[in-house]
C-alpha cells in the first residue's frame, strides 16, 4: 500500500516484475514483460540471469556511466503512493487505514484500477491512456526471450525493417539508456509520443550500428484483453462469459471462428430484468459474429459503448434462438 510510485515505476498489470537498482536509488534496469502470448511467455531463467549479468556490469561502470540511467526514471507521478490516488481512497476506505493483509492488500493492477477511476471521476479520461507498455513486436522486434536483448526476428514492413534492423541484431542502448531486458525496451517506447524518432544502438557481427525508427500511427496498440485493469473499466457487462472451445462450437453446429460466449455468471440484478440467463450462449453482439475470447469480448464493449448503453446480443438458449437488450453499467 506503501510503495513508493516514483521509484517503482512499471507496468502494474505484470505477473512478475523486478528492479536493479544502486543503493542511491539509481535504477540500472527492469525485468519483466507480459502480452496476449501469456503471463510468462517472454519470462526465462536465462533471460532473468542476462539481465543480472547486464544490470552487474552496469553496476561495475557506476557512476561513470549515471548520465545515461537518467532516463530509467520517468516523470514525478501525480500521487506518490496507491494511498493518495482519490478513486483508491473512495473504493478501500476503512481497509486503508488498517494494517496490511490478505484481505486488504492493494494489488499492482489496482493502480490503473485507481488512476483509470479518478480520470472518470475528473472528466478526464482518455482511451490513449490504456496504451502503456508496448512490446518491441509493436515497432517490429521479436525478442528472442532467453536471451532478452536479441532480435529473433523482424516483422516485415515494420519500422524496424524499414531502417535495416536484421535478425540476430543485439540490441546495446534504445535513445541513450542501456538495455538490459525485453522490459528495459518497454520502458522506453511506453515514454515515447505516438509520433517519435527511437534511436537503436545494435551490435551486429561485433560493430556497433545505429538506427533511427520514426514512429507515428497505432504503433502503441495492441491487444490487450489480457490485462487485469481492463475489468474495472466502464461500461462493465458485470457477466463471466468464456469462449466455447472449438469441439464445442461443433456440437452446436457452429463454425470455428463464430462467436460463442458461455454466460457463467450474472452479477447484477439489471442484467437478469433483461432476460440473460445462465447458460446462455452469446452468439451475436450488435451484428458481431466473429470469435472473441471472454477477455476480448470485455474490451470490445469499453471500446464501443458508454455506460447506459444497451447492448444487442442473440443468444442460444437449448433450441432457441433470443434476442436481449442488455444494459452495460
Amino acid at each position: 500500500k506503501g510503495v513508493d510510485l516514483a521509484q517503482f515505476q512499471f507496468d502494474y498489470d505484470l505477473t512478475w516484475a523486478a528492479f536493479f537498482m544502486n543503493a542511491d536509488g539509481t535504477i540500472y534496469g527492469r525485468y519483466g514483460s507480459r502480452s496476449i502470448a501469456g503471463p510468462m511467455a517472454h519470462n526465462s531463467m536465462e533471460s532473468l540471469e542476462n539481465a543480472m549479468k547486464r544490470a552487474l556490469e552496469i553496476h561495475r561502470n557506476y557512476p561513470a556511466n549515471k548520465a545515461s540511467l537518467q532516463g530509467k526514471r520517468g516523470p514525478e507521478p501525480r500521487w506518490k503512493t496507491a494511498l493518495e490516488i482519490p478513486a483508491l481512497r473512495k473504493q478501500f476506505q476503512k481497509q486503508f487505514t488498517d494494517p496490511t493483509g490478505g484481505h486488504n492488500c492493494i494489488h499492482c493492477h489496482n493502480i490503473y484500477d485507481g488512476l483509470h477511476e479518478t480520470a472518470y471521476d475528473e472528466g478526464t479520461f482518455n482511451q490513449d491512456s490504456l496504451w502503456v507498455y508496448p512490446m518491441p513486436d509493436n515497432v517490429g522486434m521479436h525478442i528472442n526471450v532467453d536471451e532478452g536483448n536479441r532480435v529473433e526476428k523482424v516483422i516485415e514492413g515494420s519500422f524496424a525493417d524499414k531502417v535495416g534492423i536484421k535478425a540476430d541484431d543485439v540490441i546495446h542502448t534504445m535513445n541513450g539508456q542501456p538495455i538490459i531486458s525485453q522490459a528495459d525496451m518497454q520502458w522506453v517506447l511506453h515514454n515515447l509520443p505516438k509520433e517519435a524518432d527511437l534511436q537503436i544502438e545494435v551490435k551486429r557481427d561485433g560493430e556497433m550500428l545505429t538506427k533511427t525508427l520514426s514512429l507515428s500511427g497505432d504503433w502503441k496498440k495492441s491487444d490487450i484483453s489480457w490485462r487485469a485493469s481492463m475489468w474495472g473499466l466502464r461500461p462493465k457487462l458485470q457477466s463471466w462469459t468464456p469462449e466455447l472451445s472449438v469441439e464445442e462450437k461443433e456440437k452446436l453446429g457452429l463454425a470455428p471462428d463464430a462467436l460463442a460466449l458461455k454466460v457463467h455468471g450474472i452479477y447484477n440484478k439489471p442484467l437478469r430484468e433483461a432476460g440473460l440467463k445462465e447458460g446462455d450462449i452469446i452468439v451475436e453482439a450488435d451484428g458481431q459474429t466473429e470469435a472473441m475470447t471472454g477477455p476480448q469480448f470485455n474490451v470490445w464493449i469499453k471500446f464501443n459503448y458508454h455506460p447506459g448503453d444497451l447492448l444487442p446480443i442473440k443468444v442460444l438458449r437449448g433450441d432457441e434462438n433470443i434476442s436481449l437488450a442488455i444494459p452495460l453499467q
